[in-house]
């Protein structure tokens, strides 16, 4: 769920920052600097080139990314690209996905470039290889940047860690340490500084915190993107009046839709919790979730009377704006290409190593199971899952789980060890699918893949087998990253059927 400042909760409430230092707007003279500047942030991207598409509407990717941004290109303003920090990599390249981690880094690199990135700030996370790294895949790295309009003229944007950014009529400082959190902390040191902005990233852990956050309520607003490329961060600036003045932070509309949704999700669990209340005769409870919500709804209706603030025409301001990469957002054609030339290159080579290094299957342990597949009866046994429950493996054929394979050979993804292992069965398990020149029998989330493996089920029926498989073994692929918004009770009722746990449909129980 997307968080917002609690500034929001005034909407019409206008809070004035410190954007350049007196010298620096003077030197800067009179009309030789545009109205109106545009930044565009991105970080914590960690490699990511787009989403699996394992779930509805996921958020993401670099050809969405380069239309947003033409996009905003093309109203004409000068617009500066840039990134903060955790670009590259989300850890250490390391076993089978080293060489694809790094061509994924080299993907993302070429995209950014396509883009016009104007400057990238390295994190740790992008030099795990070395300084040189960065360096050789030509991005615009470094640590401080002076960026000018059409790269001519007087500097206009400068980026830099808080005490080290340069002069310039816009200053922003580049912090890469916790995000929003150990940002805001800083931002009473920015302001003496004469910084317009904090641009935070750098969450320890890829999902953690992984929300589009602007604080307008500290010394300086703060701004934190969503990671793994899913949305962008847009600062308009506008350079109205005198500069010696300070920037106000006018609250943006997209902000109000922000808390709108909160409130939304917010009033759903308190729904849920007042159902189940009224259900157990929890009268009490139940009075005290209705007056929650009541409270709620009109918290949401004031949100909506209320007028968006417009920037101020007598001085500097600035709006902060959040672009989701929704399924709304065509793809660019050049950077889709771009992208398809690398899984294409990632299958090569992993079927090249497939293939001049096969790797088998271990042998199970003594007495343990092995994978055998829907179709296959195990040695020494007369039947399989198919010949024993026809019903059940019929159901499962008109499932989303009978389709797996079928979702990566669709986008060219079939050879890539970041995504096979949840979309075949057994894994580099005994009996399973081991290599990714070797998948045959055991592609598609096969009955196994959730009730394990079942030689021994199939020689010494009912036994040896997992009837009633819990959430943690569907949580091992529909992590929140690759299935958003999974909820046990509503995928079981995609999975289970005639044959299969249908009277289970809507319980707490399992198939």
């Amino acid at each position: 769920m997307r968080k917002v400042s609690r500034a929001m909760a005034a909407l019409a409430a206008v809070a004035a920052f410190g954007l350049a230092t007196p010298s620096a707007a003077r030197s800067a003279g009179a009309r030789s600097y545009p109205d109106h500047v545009t930044l565009v942030y991105t970080a914590d991207v960690f490699g990511t080139l787009e989403p699996c598409g394992c779930s509805r509407d996921q958020r993401g990717g670099l050809a969405r990314m380069a239309t947003a941004l033409a996009r905003i290109r093309a109203e004409g303003q000068p617009v500066f690209f840039v990134t903060g920090g955790d670009v590259l990599f989300e850890a250490p390249p390391a076993g089978d996905l080293a060489d694809q981690q790094q061509l994924a880094a080299r993907t993302t690199a070429r995209a950014l470039a396509a883009m016009g990135l104007d400057a990238f700030a390295p994190g740790e996370r992008d030099l795990v290889l070395g300084a040189w790294f960065p360096r050789e895949l030509g991005l615009p790295a470094g640590e401080r940047f002076t960026l000018r309009a059409g790269g001519r003229g007087r500097p206009l944007v400068a980026l830099g860690p808080r005490g080290a950014v340069p002069a310039a009529p816009i200053r922003v400082g580049l912090v890469h340490a916790g995000g929003t959190r150990a940002a805001a902390a800083r931002a009473e040191e920015a302001r003496r500084e004469g910084l317009a902005l904090l641009l935070a990233s750098h969450r320890d852990e890829v999902l953690e915190d992984d929300v589009n956050r602007v604080v307008l309520d500290a010394a300086v607003p703060v701004v934190q993107v969503q990671g793994r490329g899913q949305s962008l961060a847009r600062v308009d600036l506008y350079l109205r009046g005198d500069l010696a003045r300070g920037f106000a932070a006018v609250p943006a509309a997209s902000l109000r839709e922000e808390e709108l949704e909160l409130i939304q999700a917010r009033m759903a669990a308190y729904g849920r919790r007042r159902a189940g209340a009224l259900a157990s005769g929890e009268a009490e409870l139940a009075r005290a979730l209705d007056a929650k919500l009541t409270e709620l709804a009109q918290r949401a209706r004031t949100l909506r009377a209320a007028p968006v603030p417009k920037p101020p025409r007598d001085r500097p301001s600035l709006v902060v704006t959040f672009l989701p990469l929704g399924e709304n957002v065509p793809q660019d054609r050049a950077v889709r290409a771009l992208l398809d030339a690398h899984h294409a290159e990632v299958a090569r080579r992993n079927l090249a190593r497939a293939r001049a290094a096969p790797r088998p299957c271990p042998a199970p342990r003594e007495g343990a199971a092995a994978y055998v597949g829907t179709d296959e009866a195990p040695s020494g046994g007369v039947s399989s899952c198919k010949g024993c429950h026809p019903e059940s493996v019929a159901h499962w054929q008109t499932t989303r789980h009978a389709r797996a394979w079928a979702t990566l050979v669709r986008v060219g993804r079939q050879s890539d060890l970041a995504c096979v292992g949840c979309h075949v069965t057994g894994w580099r398990e005994p009996g399973g699918a081991c290599d990714i020149g070797a998948v045959e029998g055991r592609r598609d989330v096969q009955c196994e893949a959730c009730h394990g493996p079942a030689s021994l089920h199939a020689l010494d029926p009912p036994g040896h087998i997992t009837r009633a498989p819990g959430e943690a073994r569907c949580l091992g692929c529909h992590t929140p990253e690759h299935s958003t918004g999974f909820e046990l009770q509503s995928y079981l009722k995609g999975v289970i059927g005639p044959g299969h746990g249908d009277g289970l449909r809507g319980q707490s129980g399992r198939p």
